[in-house]
Protein backbone atom coordinates (compact mmCIF):
# COMPACT_ATOMS: atom_id res chain seq x y z
CA UNK A 1 0.00 0.00 0.00
CA UNK A 2 1.40 3.41 -0.96
CA UNK A 3 0.81 6.42 1.25
CA UNK A 4 0.42 8.59 -1.84
CA UNK A 5 -2.75 6.78 -2.81
CA UNK A 6 -4.33 7.77 0.51
CA UNK A 7 -2.75 11.25 0.49
CA UNK A 8 -1.43 10.65 4.02
CA UNK A 9 1.38 13.13 3.46
CA UNK A 10 -1.20 15.91 3.24
CA UNK A 11 -2.66 15.12 6.66
CA UNK A 12 -0.58 16.61 9.49
CA UNK A 13 -0.32 15.62 13.17
CA UNK A 14 0.46 18.37 15.70
CA UNK A 15 3.50 18.28 17.97
CA UNK A 16 1.44 18.00 21.16
CA UNK A 17 0.48 14.43 20.17
CA UNK A 18 4.09 13.35 19.53
CA UNK A 19 6.90 12.26 21.86
CA UNK A 20 9.61 14.79 22.74
CA UNK A 21 12.27 12.78 20.92
CA UNK A 22 10.96 13.95 17.53
CA UNK A 23 11.91 17.57 18.28
CA UNK A 24 15.65 16.86 18.62
CA UNK A 25 18.13 15.13 16.33
CA UNK A 26 21.26 13.87 18.04
CA UNK A 27 24.69 14.05 16.47
CA UNK A 28 28.35 14.69 17.02
CA UNK A 29 29.78 17.93 18.39
CA UNK A 30 30.26 20.77 15.93
CA UNK A 31 33.34 22.92 16.38
CA UNK A 32 32.47 26.63 16.15
CA UNK A 33 34.58 28.54 13.62
CA UNK A 34 32.58 31.75 13.14
CA UNK A 35 29.67 33.61 14.69
CA UNK A 36 27.35 36.40 13.51
CA UNK A 37 24.67 38.27 15.42
CA UNK A 38 21.72 40.35 14.18
CA UNK A 39 20.12 42.28 17.07
CA UNK A 40 16.35 42.57 16.99
CA UNK A 41 13.92 44.26 19.31
CA UNK A 42 11.97 41.01 19.81
CA UNK A 43 14.04 37.97 18.90
CA UNK A 44 17.64 38.30 17.70
CA UNK A 45 19.10 36.18 14.91
CA UNK A 46 22.31 34.23 15.51
CA UNK A 47 24.45 32.37 12.98
CA UNK A 48 27.02 29.77 13.99
CA UNK A 49 29.44 28.51 11.37
CA UNK A 50 30.96 25.13 12.23
CA UNK A 51 33.41 22.69 10.73
CA UNK A 52 30.41 20.85 9.33
CA UNK A 53 27.42 23.07 8.71
CA UNK A 54 25.90 26.49 9.25
CA UNK A 55 23.26 26.82 11.97
CA UNK A 56 20.76 29.62 12.56
CA UNK A 57 18.62 30.66 15.49
CA UNK A 58 15.74 33.09 15.00
CA UNK A 59 14.91 33.36 18.71
CA UNK A 60 18.13 34.48 20.44
CA UNK A 61 19.48 30.93 20.71
CA UNK A 62 16.43 29.07 22.04
CA UNK A 63 16.15 26.80 18.98
CA UNK A 64 18.46 26.09 16.05
CA UNK A 65 18.02 24.90 12.48
CA UNK A 66 20.72 23.99 9.99
CA UNK A 67 20.87 26.34 7.02
CA UNK A 68 22.16 24.55 3.93
CA UNK A 69 19.88 25.12 0.95
CA UNK A 70 22.43 25.82 -1.80
CA UNK A 71 25.36 25.84 0.65
CA UNK A 72 27.24 22.87 -0.79
CA UNK A 73 30.41 23.51 1.24
CA UNK A 74 29.81 22.96 4.96
CA UNK A 75 33.17 24.19 6.30
CA UNK A 76 32.11 27.70 7.41
CA UNK A 77 35.20 29.79 8.19
CA UNK A 78 33.73 33.33 8.16
CA UNK A 79 30.35 35.09 8.38
CA UNK A 80 29.31 38.66 7.60
CA UNK A 81 25.90 40.35 7.77
CA UNK A 82 25.04 43.50 5.85
CA UNK A 83 24.52 46.17 8.59
CA UNK A 84 21.99 48.07 6.44
CA UNK A 85 20.14 45.04 5.11
CA UNK A 86 20.22 42.10 7.57
CA UNK A 87 18.65 39.87 4.92
CA UNK A 88 22.04 39.77 3.14
CA UNK A 89 24.41 37.26 4.70
CA UNK A 90 27.79 36.11 3.40
CA UNK A 91 29.55 32.85 4.31
CA UNK A 92 33.24 32.23 3.64
CA UNK A 93 34.44 28.66 3.04
CA UNK A 94 37.53 26.91 1.61
CA UNK A 95 35.63 26.79 -1.70
CA UNK A 96 34.71 30.46 -1.97
CA UNK A 97 32.00 32.83 -0.74
CA UNK A 98 28.26 32.10 -0.59
CA UNK A 99 25.55 34.75 -0.47
CA UNK A 100 22.01 34.64 0.92
CA UNK A 101 19.34 37.27 0.41
CA UNK A 102 16.85 35.84 2.92
CA UNK A 103 18.88 35.55 6.16
CA UNK A 104 20.34 32.16 5.34
CA UNK A 105 17.18 30.40 4.21
CA UNK A 106 18.63 29.93 0.72
CA UNK A 107 22.14 30.48 -0.63
CA UNK A 108 21.57 31.54 -4.21
CA UNK A 109 25.01 32.85 -5.22
CA UNK A 110 28.51 31.47 -5.06
CA UNK A 111 31.69 33.45 -5.77
CA UNK A 112 34.87 31.60 -6.76
CA UNK A 113 37.74 32.01 -9.25
CA UNK A 114 35.31 32.99 -11.99
CA UNK A 115 34.40 36.07 -9.90
CA UNK A 116 38.04 37.11 -9.55
CA UNK A 117 38.96 35.32 -6.32
CA UNK A 118 42.33 33.86 -7.24
CA UNK A 119 42.45 32.19 -3.85
CA UNK A 120 39.08 30.85 -2.65
CA UNK A 121 40.10 29.71 0.86
CA UNK A 122 38.36 32.39 2.95
CA UNK A 123 39.55 33.16 6.48
CA UNK A 124 37.55 36.33 7.19
CA UNK A 125 34.96 38.69 5.66
CA UNK A 126 34.34 42.39 6.33
CA UNK A 127 31.58 44.68 5.03
CA UNK A 128 32.03 48.44 4.87
CA UNK A 129 29.30 49.81 7.21
CA UNK A 130 28.95 53.02 5.18
CA UNK A 131 29.08 51.48 1.70
CA UNK A 132 27.77 47.95 2.18
CA UNK A 133 28.31 46.99 -1.44
CA UNK A 134 32.06 47.06 -0.62
CA UNK A 135 33.19 43.73 0.87
CA UNK A 136 36.68 42.58 1.83
CA UNK A 137 37.78 38.93 1.80
CA UNK A 138 40.85 37.79 3.73
CA UNK A 139 42.18 34.67 2.02
CA UNK A 140 45.16 32.37 2.32
CA UNK A 141 46.55 34.05 -0.80
CA UNK A 142 46.06 37.76 -0.23
CA UNK A 143 43.34 40.38 0.29
CA UNK A 144 40.49 40.81 -2.19
CA UNK A 145 37.80 43.48 -2.46
CA UNK A 146 34.45 43.63 -4.21
CA UNK A 147 32.74 46.93 -5.01
CA UNK A 148 29.60 45.24 -6.31
CA UNK A 149 28.26 43.17 -3.44
CA UNK A 150 30.45 40.18 -4.23
CA UNK A 151 29.74 39.79 -7.95
CA UNK A 152 33.27 40.80 -9.01
CA UNK A 153 36.45 40.59 -6.92
CA UNK A 154 39.91 42.03 -7.39
CA UNK A 155 43.14 41.82 -5.39
CA UNK A 156 44.12 44.81 -3.28
CA UNK A 157 47.17 45.80 -1.27
CA UNK A 158 49.73 45.87 -4.08
CA UNK A 159 52.90 43.83 -3.58
CA UNK A 160 52.95 44.26 0.22
CA UNK A 161 50.09 41.79 0.72
CA UNK A 162 50.68 39.56 -2.29
CA UNK A 163 50.41 35.87 -1.36
CA UNK A 164 50.12 36.71 2.36
CA UNK A 165 47.87 34.36 4.33
CA UNK A 166 45.52 36.85 5.97
CA UNK A 167 43.76 35.66 9.11
CA UNK A 168 41.53 38.59 10.17
CA UNK A 169 40.57 42.04 8.91
CA UNK A 170 38.79 44.95 10.65
CA UNK A 171 38.29 48.71 10.65
CA UNK A 172 40.13 50.95 13.06
CA UNK A 173 37.72 52.32 15.67
CA UNK A 174 39.57 55.65 15.91
CA UNK A 175 40.20 55.92 12.15
CA UNK A 176 37.37 54.07 10.33
CA UNK A 177 38.83 54.96 6.95
CA UNK A 178 41.75 52.62 7.72
CA UNK A 179 41.89 48.84 7.80
CA UNK A 180 43.92 46.62 10.13
CA UNK A 181 44.69 43.04 9.17
CA UNK A 182 46.62 40.18 10.72
CA UNK A 183 48.66 37.75 8.65
CA UNK A 184 50.41 34.63 9.81
CA UNK A 185 53.38 36.61 11.17
CA UNK A 186 52.63 40.33 10.81
CA UNK A 187 50.13 43.16 11.26
CA UNK A 188 49.41 45.58 8.40
CA UNK A 189 47.55 48.89 8.39
CA UNK A 190 46.18 50.64 5.32
CA UNK A 191 46.37 54.25 4.28
CA UNK A 192 43.24 56.39 4.32
CA UNK A 193 42.38 55.39 0.75
CA UNK A 194 43.05 51.68 1.59
CA UNK A 195 45.40 51.26 -1.35
CA UNK A 196 48.75 51.40 0.40
CA UNK A 197 49.70 49.11 3.25
CA UNK A 198 52.35 49.39 5.92
CA UNK A 199 53.68 46.74 8.24
CA UNK A 200 53.07 47.81 11.85
CA UNK A 201 54.24 46.98 15.37
CA UNK A 202 57.02 44.60 14.44
CA UNK A 203 58.28 44.66 18.05
CA UNK A 204 55.25 42.60 19.17
CA UNK A 205 55.67 38.83 19.61
CA UNK A 206 54.81 36.58 16.68
CA UNK A 207 51.64 34.54 16.36
CA UNK A 208 49.23 37.43 16.95
CA UNK A 209 45.69 36.08 17.14
CA UNK A 210 43.56 39.18 17.62
CA UNK A 211 43.59 42.99 17.61
CA UNK A 212 40.93 45.43 18.88
CA UNK A 213 41.00 49.24 18.88
CA UNK A 214 39.02 51.83 20.83
CA UNK A 215 37.66 55.14 19.59
CA UNK A 216 40.00 57.31 21.63
CA UNK A 217 42.57 59.98 20.96
CA UNK A 218 45.27 58.80 21.02
CA UNK A 219 44.05 55.41 19.86
CA UNK A 220 43.97 52.53 22.35
CA UNK A 221 45.08 49.23 20.78
CA UNK A 222 45.01 45.77 22.38
CA UNK A 223 46.52 42.59 20.97
CA UNK A 224 46.39 38.94 21.95
CA UNK A 225 49.48 36.87 21.23
CA UNK A 226 50.99 33.52 22.05
CA UNK A 227 53.18 35.23 24.68
CA UNK A 228 50.34 37.14 26.33
CA UNK A 229 48.11 40.25 26.27
CA UNK A 230 49.65 43.55 25.10
CA UNK A 231 48.19 47.06 25.19
CA UNK A 232 49.13 50.45 23.78
CA UNK A 233 47.62 53.80 24.78
CA UNK A 234 49.39 55.86 22.13
CA UNK A 235 48.41 54.31 18.83
CA UNK A 236 51.01 51.55 18.92
CA UNK A 237 54.11 53.65 19.55
CA UNK A 238 54.87 51.78 22.75
CA UNK A 239 53.48 48.53 24.14
CA UNK A 240 52.90 47.23 27.65
CA UNK A 241 52.60 43.55 28.43
CA UNK A 242 49.83 42.81 30.87
CA UNK A 243 51.26 40.79 33.74
CA UNK A 244 47.93 40.51 35.53
CA UNK A 245 46.98 36.81 35.78
CA UNK A 246 49.96 36.06 33.52
CA UNK A 247 47.68 35.23 30.63
CA UNK A 248 49.26 33.40 27.69
CA UNK A 249 48.10 31.76 24.47
CA UNK A 250 45.41 34.35 23.77
CA UNK A 251 42.83 32.94 21.36
CA UNK A 252 40.46 35.85 20.84
CA UNK A 253 39.51 39.39 21.95
CA UNK A 254 36.18 41.22 21.75
CA UNK A 255 34.87 44.62 22.82
CA UNK A 256 31.97 45.15 25.17
CA UNK A 257 29.43 47.14 23.11
CA UNK A 258 27.92 48.64 26.27
CA UNK A 259 31.21 49.69 27.87
CA UNK A 260 33.82 51.70 25.97
CA UNK A 261 36.59 50.21 28.10
CA UNK A 262 35.24 46.67 28.43
CA UNK A 263 37.22 43.75 26.93
CA UNK A 264 36.50 40.03 26.68
CA UNK A 265 39.48 37.69 26.41
CA UNK A 266 39.71 33.96 25.82
CA UNK A 267 42.93 32.10 26.54
CA UNK A 268 44.30 28.73 27.51
CA UNK A 269 43.45 29.61 31.12
CA UNK A 270 39.82 30.38 30.35
CA UNK A 271 37.49 33.27 29.54
CA UNK A 272 37.98 36.66 31.24
CA UNK A 273 36.34 40.09 31.31
CA UNK A 274 37.81 43.49 32.12
CA UNK A 275 35.74 46.67 32.54
CA UNK A 276 38.80 48.95 32.72
CA UNK A 277 40.84 48.21 29.57
CA UNK A 278 42.68 45.25 30.99
CA UNK A 279 43.83 46.68 34.32
CA UNK A 280 41.81 44.06 36.20
CA UNK A 281 40.32 40.77 35.05
CA UNK A 282 37.33 38.74 36.21
CA UNK A 283 37.20 35.11 35.20
CA UNK A 284 33.87 34.17 33.59
CA UNK A 285 34.77 30.74 32.19
CA UNK A 286 31.66 28.53 31.83
CA UNK A 287 31.65 25.85 34.51
CA UNK A 288 29.24 23.76 36.52
CA UNK A 289 28.49 26.70 38.85
CA UNK A 290 27.41 29.26 36.24
CA UNK A 291 25.66 27.06 33.67
CA UNK A 292 21.89 26.84 33.52
CA UNK A 293 21.82 23.55 31.60
CA UNK A 294 24.57 21.67 33.43
CA UNK A 295 23.65 18.26 32.07
CA UNK A 296 24.58 19.20 28.50
CA UNK A 297 28.00 20.68 29.20
CA UNK A 298 31.13 19.31 27.63
CA UNK A 299 33.93 21.50 28.98
CA UNK A 300 36.41 22.50 26.28
CA UNK A 301 38.47 25.69 25.87
CA UNK A 302 36.71 28.67 24.31
CA UNK A 303 39.32 29.05 21.64
CA UNK A 304 37.53 30.02 18.46
CA UNK A 305 35.74 33.35 18.53
CA UNK A 306 33.88 35.90 20.62
CA UNK A 307 31.05 38.11 19.40
CA UNK A 308 29.06 40.72 21.32
CA UNK A 309 26.22 42.96 20.31
CA UNK A 310 22.92 44.50 21.37
CA UNK A 311 20.35 47.16 20.56
CA UNK A 312 20.14 50.27 22.71
CA UNK A 313 17.29 48.87 24.78
CA UNK A 314 18.76 45.38 25.17
CA UNK A 315 21.31 43.77 27.39
CA UNK A 316 24.44 42.81 25.42
CA UNK A 317 24.48 39.25 24.15
CA UNK A 318 27.83 37.50 24.52
CA UNK A 319 28.51 34.56 22.19
CA UNK A 320 31.51 32.31 22.77
CA UNK A 321 32.49 29.52 20.42
CA UNK A 322 34.28 26.34 21.38
CA UNK A 323 35.06 22.96 19.90
CA UNK A 324 32.01 21.53 21.64
CA UNK A 325 29.39 24.16 20.81
CA UNK A 326 28.13 27.67 21.57
CA UNK A 327 27.97 29.42 24.94
CA UNK A 328 25.48 32.31 25.26
CA UNK A 329 25.21 34.88 28.05
CA UNK A 330 23.11 38.04 28.37
CA UNK A 331 24.83 39.27 31.54
CA UNK A 332 28.51 39.41 30.57
CA UNK A 333 29.23 35.83 31.56
CA UNK A 334 27.64 35.70 35.01
CA UNK A 335 25.34 32.92 33.73
CA UNK A 336 25.69 30.83 30.59
CA UNK A 337 23.59 28.63 28.35
CA UNK A 338 25.36 25.90 26.39
CA UNK A 339 24.18 24.69 22.98
CA UNK A 340 25.62 21.54 21.46
CA UNK A 341 24.69 22.01 17.81
CA UNK A 342 25.25 18.31 17.15
CA UNK A 343 22.27 17.62 19.43
CA UNK A 344 20.31 20.85 19.13
CA UNK A 345 21.12 21.84 15.58
CA UNK A 346 17.67 20.81 14.39
CA UNK A 347 15.65 21.61 17.47
CA UNK A 348 12.07 22.67 16.82
CA UNK A 349 9.67 23.89 19.48
CA UNK A 350 6.78 21.61 20.36
CA UNK A 351 4.11 24.06 19.21
CA UNK A 352 5.75 24.47 15.80
CA UNK A 353 6.43 20.81 15.09
CA UNK A 354 4.22 18.83 12.71
CA UNK A 355 4.51 15.37 11.20
CA UNK A 356 2.61 14.04 8.21
CA UNK A 357 0.37 11.05 8.85
CA UNK A 358 2.30 8.84 6.45
CA UNK A 359 5.49 9.34 8.47
CA UNK A 360 3.59 8.67 11.72
CA UNK A 361 2.19 5.38 10.34
CA UNK A 362 5.73 4.35 9.40
CA UNK A 363 7.05 5.21 12.86
CA UNK A 364 4.32 3.16 14.53
CA UNK A 365 4.74 0.26 12.12
CA UNK A 366 8.49 0.03 12.73
CA UNK A 367 8.11 0.42 16.49
CA UNK A 368 10.18 3.60 16.79
CA UNK A 369 7.15 5.56 17.98
CA UNK A 370 6.72 3.44 21.14
CA UNK A 371 10.30 3.76 22.31
CA UNK A 372 12.35 1.52 24.61
CA UNK A 373 9.59 -0.62 26.12
CA UNK A 374 8.38 -1.69 22.71
CA UNK A 375 11.88 -2.79 21.77
CA UNK A 376 12.09 -4.83 24.98
CA UNK A 377 9.05 -6.81 23.86
CA UNK A 378 10.52 -7.17 20.40
CA UNK A 379 13.82 -8.30 21.89
CA UNK A 380 12.08 -11.03 23.98
CA UNK A 381 10.37 -12.31 20.86
CA UNK A 382 13.66 -12.11 19.03
CA UNK A 383 15.33 -14.28 21.68
CA UNK A 384 12.69 -16.99 21.05
CA UNK A 385 13.28 -16.79 17.31
CA UNK A 386 17.02 -17.04 17.84
CA UNK A 387 16.46 -20.12 20.03
CA UNK A 388 14.44 -21.80 17.28
CA UNK A 389 17.10 -20.90 14.77
CA UNK A 390 19.85 -22.45 16.95
CA UNK A 391 17.77 -25.63 17.36
CA UNK A 392 17.31 -25.81 13.59
CA UNK A 393 21.04 -25.38 13.06
CA UNK A 394 21.75 -28.24 15.50
CA UNK A 395 19.39 -30.53 13.59
CA UNK A 396 20.99 -29.57 10.28
CA UNK A 397 24.43 -30.21 11.74
CA UNK A 398 23.37 -33.66 12.98
CA UNK A 399 21.97 -34.56 9.55
CA UNK A 400 25.19 -33.44 7.87
CA UNK A 401 27.19 -35.63 10.21
CA UNK A 402 25.11 -38.69 9.36
CA UNK A 403 25.39 -37.91 5.66
CA UNK A 404 29.14 -37.56 6.02
CA UNK A 405 29.39 -41.00 7.64
CA UNK A 406 27.35 -42.51 4.82
CA UNK A 407 29.55 -40.86 2.23
CA UNK A 408 32.60 -42.19 4.03
CA UNK A 409 31.22 -45.74 3.88
CA UNK A 410 30.28 -45.35 0.22
CA UNK A 411 33.75 -44.02 -0.50
CA UNK A 412 35.31 -47.03 1.17
CA UNK A 413 33.09 -49.34 -0.88
CA UNK A 414 33.95 -47.53 -4.10
CA UNK A 415 37.62 -47.84 -3.23
CA UNK A 416 37.29 -51.58 -2.80
CA UNK A 417 35.54 -51.87 -6.16
CA UNK A 418 38.25 -49.79 -7.79
CA UNK A 419 40.95 -52.10 -6.38
CA UNK A 420 39.12 -55.11 -7.77
CA UNK A 421 38.94 -53.38 -11.15
CA UNK A 422 42.69 -52.78 -11.03
CA UNK A 423 43.25 -56.41 -10.19
CA UNK A 424 41.08 -57.50 -13.10
CA UNK A 425 42.94 -55.14 -15.42
CA UNK A 426 46.30 -56.39 -14.22
CA UNK A 427 45.16 -59.96 -14.66
CA UNK A 428 43.95 -59.22 -18.21
CA UNK A 429 47.42 -58.03 -19.12
CA UNK A 430 49.15 -61.40 -19.02
CA UNK A 431 52.48 -61.99 -20.66
CA UNK A 432 51.08 -63.83 -23.67
CA UNK A 433 48.72 -60.99 -24.64
CA UNK A 434 51.45 -58.43 -24.40
CA UNK A 435 53.83 -60.71 -26.34
CA UNK A 436 51.32 -61.34 -29.12
CA UNK A 437 50.50 -57.62 -29.37
CA UNK A 438 54.16 -56.74 -29.62
CA UNK A 439 54.72 -59.40 -32.34
CA UNK A 440 51.72 -58.10 -34.27
CA UNK A 441 53.06 -54.54 -34.15
CA UNK A 442 56.46 -55.83 -35.23
CA UNK A 443 54.89 -57.60 -38.24
CA UNK A 444 53.29 -54.37 -39.37
CA UNK A 445 56.61 -52.59 -38.99
CA UNK A 446 58.36 -55.26 -41.18
CA UNK A 447 55.72 -54.84 -43.85
CA UNK A 448 56.26 -51.08 -43.78
CA UNK A 449 59.99 -51.58 -44.22
CA UNK A 450 59.51 -53.91 -47.20
CA UNK A 451 57.10 -51.49 -48.84
CA UNK A 452 59.48 -48.59 -48.35
CA UNK A 453 62.29 -50.62 -49.99
CA UNK A 454 60.27 -51.34 -53.17
CA UNK A 455 59.38 -48.77 -55.81
CA UNK A 456 56.50 -46.66 -54.60
CA UNK A 457 53.28 -46.38 -56.52
CA UNK A 458 49.93 -44.90 -55.54
CA UNK A 459 48.73 -48.30 -54.44
CA UNK A 460 51.82 -48.79 -52.30
CA UNK A 461 51.39 -45.39 -50.68
CA UNK A 462 47.84 -46.35 -49.76
CA UNK A 463 49.06 -49.55 -48.09
CA UNK A 464 51.63 -47.63 -46.15
CA UNK A 465 49.01 -45.26 -44.80
CA UNK A 466 46.75 -48.15 -43.80
CA UNK A 467 49.49 -50.01 -41.92
CA UNK A 468 50.69 -46.88 -40.15
CA UNK A 469 47.12 -46.01 -39.11
CA UNK A 470 46.55 -49.49 -37.66
CA UNK A 471 49.88 -49.32 -35.89
CA UNK A 472 49.10 -45.92 -34.41
CA UNK A 473 45.71 -47.06 -33.13
CA UNK A 474 47.13 -50.05 -31.34
CA UNK A 475 49.96 -48.06 -29.78
CA UNK A 476 47.49 -45.44 -28.47
CA UNK A 477 45.28 -48.15 -26.99
CA UNK A 478 48.21 -49.70 -25.14
CA UNK A 479 49.36 -46.32 -23.89
CA UNK A 480 45.89 -45.48 -22.54
CA UNK A 481 45.57 -48.76 -20.69
CA UNK A 482 48.99 -48.34 -19.12
CA UNK A 483 48.11 -44.77 -18.06
CA UNK A 484 44.80 -45.87 -16.50
CA UNK A 485 46.53 -48.61 -14.65
CA UNK A 486 49.17 -46.22 -13.31
CA UNK A 487 46.53 -43.69 -12.14
CA UNK A 488 44.48 -46.31 -10.31
CA UNK A 489 47.55 -47.67 -8.63
CA UNK A 490 48.52 -44.23 -7.27
CA UNK A 491 45.01 -43.60 -5.89
CA UNK A 492 45.10 -46.78 -3.90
Amino acid sequence: MHTDSLELSKRMVGGKFLPEKYFHLTGINRSIQSLAYIPNAKQSVIFAGTDHGLFRSMDSGESWVESKQGLFNQDIRALAVDPKNPQLVYAGTPKGIFKSEDQGENWIEWFDQASGLKNVFINDLLIDPNQTEIIYAATQGGLFVSYEGGDIWEPTGNESLKNESIQTIQFSAAHPEQLILITTNNIFRSSDDRKLWERKWSDLPKNISSVITFKTDPEFIFTGTEKGFYKSFNGGITWIKDENKNLKNIYSLAKDTKNNSGIFLSSAKGLFYSNNSGDEWLEITPNKNNLRNKGQLEITPINITLTTGALNNQDPLLLAGSKAGVFISNNNGALWDFINLGESGNTVQNKDFKMDLGKLVTEIHTGRFFGTYFYWVVDIATIGIIGLAITGLMIISYRKKIKKNRLSKNKTLDKEIEIDHIKEMSESFDNEDIYDMANHINTHLIKCKNIYKSPKKKEDASKIDKHISMLDTKIQRIAKQIKDFSTMSQNT
